[in-house]
């Protein structure tokens, strides 16, 4: 699948910026990523380094947005949002979805720093949401990272569940149907039987 550039508003990176995800429809960084990329290129470096991420991303087409904003006394709120296509849903319900907006086929995370400046905050509500992106590791005695993770695996379970469901539904009723075609086929042979024992009976009686 083409893969779309990472948006920077005004600010070009390269193209070894440009992370070449399998099924990624889009990459954007909004807000005040926009005035600092290099802090939106950490995200999408932890981003590239998460296994459990990019094979959701192969499984799945996403569309991945990199949002910070700037609240009060220069506090910073970063995030990362992630829109999935929903492949358990039908077509006619993705349509109605879209024309409500209501669109719950996404995993978000959020992160937040407001004891420094707003640079400083920046820095702070990034590494926060790096941490967040980054897999599971112990570190000492505790242990950090995984937050992304568990929302994907939790999606990931859902979509195949309602799948599953939907499987089992079509198997029992090709079962059911096969019966049905069985038993009428069954029945067909006996009345088949039946009428040429009265036709024998009727030529005897003659």
């Amino acid at each position: 699948m083409q893969i779309q550039n990472v948006s920077l508003s005004q600010n070009n990176y390269s193209q070894k910026h440009n992370p070449n995800f399998t099924a990624i429809r889009s990459i954007k960084c909004e807000g005040l990523y926009k005035k600092y990329p290099e802090y939106a290129n950490h995200l999408v470096e932890a981003f590239k380094k998460n296994p459990i991420a990019i094979e959701f991303c192969k499984k799945y087409d996403v569309d991945i947005v990199f949002h910070a904003v700037k609240q009060m006394q220069d506090a910073v709120e970063s995030s990362i949002h992630i829109f999935f296509d929903n492949i358990s849903k039908s077509k006619v319900r993705k349509f109605f979805n879209k024309l409500t907006g209501n669109n719950d086929d996404k995993i978000v995370l959020h992160a937040w720093a407001n004891n420094y400046s707003l640079s400083r905050n920046m820095e702070q509500s990034t590494q926060k949401l790096v941490e967040y992106i980054s897999p599971e590791r112990k570190v000492g005695d505790h242990y950090r990272g995984g937050m992304l993770d568990s929302h994907i695996k939790s999606a990931d379970e859902r979509m195949q569940k309602v799948i599953n469901e939907k499987s089992k539904k079509k198997q029992d009723k090709y079962v059911q149907a096969q019966a049905a075609k069985a038993s009428k086929s069954s029945l067909d042979e006996k009345q088949s039987r039946l009428q040429d024992s009265i036709n024998d009976l009727i030529e005897r009686g003659q």
